[in-house]
């Protein structure tokens, strides 16, 4: 029931990323790890009624890495980030929510 009303808060995967998993990692990935994030998120878009937003695809998050950053589509969309975290997957996933927050912040900015 408690996954149901998380839903409905946040209004796109990227809020409920900042907003709930950065806050516990280890209550919703069982560790604060970045390689168990794809597997939650993955997991929570199959979920019947889970929103639909852009972070996959033409102009989502992983879009928006390549192109600022320069990264290009590597086996596991979590290398660029233990890359630049020297493997330390704790770092690494604080890095992945410091640039989710950056790309919602420029998302945001230019909806207004």
């Amino acid at each position: 029931m408690e996954d149901i009303l998380i839903s409905l808060e946040y209004k796109n995967l990227t809020e409920l990323l900042l907003n709930v998993i950065r806050q516990r990692p280890g209550l919703y990935l069982g560790q604060a790890k970045i390689s168990l994030l794809p597997t939650f998120i993955i997991g929570y878009k199959m979920y019947p009624g889970a929103f639909n937003d852009d972070y996959f695809g033409e102009n989502g998050f992983l879009e928006w890495m390549d192109k600022k950053y320069n990264i290009g589509q590597p086996n596991s969309w979590a290398t660029p980030f233990l890359d630049k975290a020297n493997d330390n997957e704790e770092k690494a996933l604080e890095l992945y929510f410091d640039y989710l927050e950056e790309f919602q912040n420029e998302k945001t900015n230019k909806t207004e």
